[in-house]
């Protein structure tokens, strides 16, 4: 799950916060914490505090109105999620439901010593999701589920996908930032192109 985690982790600083690892995330190699989710504190410097019209489907544009988080990973490398979901919203509301009935979730994003004294203050339950529900209906009953665990709000894989992509500069080093050469490589030999940011296009 490193990768997905590196990525999220990268979305995140690249638009201004702080990020931290918490507790339970780097003890998870102990068999009592196997099951919980990767799981980092994000903190907005910039930001007054968490807004409270915020939607529950986050995206870039809401970031400035969150000033701090604890943000659990849903993945593809930590969870049973294939590319074979994506073709029915009813096959992704039963992969939510499946995916978090032993609580993983809840416990994933209580408060830990990591936010514990760290000026965090009131902090939002997050959560990465790899897709989402198309049909209204499905996706409002997606929402409701997650609401239920405690979610404040989730974010898609795709949509932090994106913004990495449209920020990476080929003509740009990233010492360190293994996500960002990755992404300048695709776009320096053409297998991306915005604004759509189509992948492998075809030649013509």
């Amino acid at each position: 799950m490193e990768m997905e985690r590196e990525l999220v982790e990268s979305y995140f600083e690249s638009n201004g916060f702080l990020v931290k690892g918490t507790a339970s995330s780097r003890d998870a190699a102990s068999s009592k914490k196997q099951n919980l989710l990767p799981s980092m504190a994000i903190f907005n410097p910039l930001a007054q505090g968490n807004s409270t019209n915020l939607g529950f489907r986050l995206f870039t544009s809401d970031l400035t109105k969150i000033r701090s988080a604890l943000v659990g990973l849903l993945g593809w490398e930590n969870t049973s999620f294939s590319n074979s979901i994506l073709t029915s919203d009813a096959r992704i509301l039963k992969y939510f439901k499946q995916e978090t009935k032993d609580e993983r979730v809840a416990e994933s994003l209580e408060s830990g010593p990591d936010l514990t004294g760290a000026g965090f203050g009131e902090f939002l339950r997050l959560l990465v999701v790899p897709a989402l529900p198309r049909s209204e209906g499905k996706l409002r009953e997606t929402f409701s589920f997650l609401k239920g665990l405690g979610v404040d709000g989730v974010l898609t894989m795709r949509s932090m996908l994106e913004n990495l992509l449209r920020q990476s500069l080929p003509s740009k080093s990233y010492h360190g930032k293994s996500i960002f050469q990755i992404l300048c490589l695709m776009k320096a030999y053409d297998l991306v192109r915005e604004p759509q940011l189509e992948m492998f296009p075809e030649e013509e």
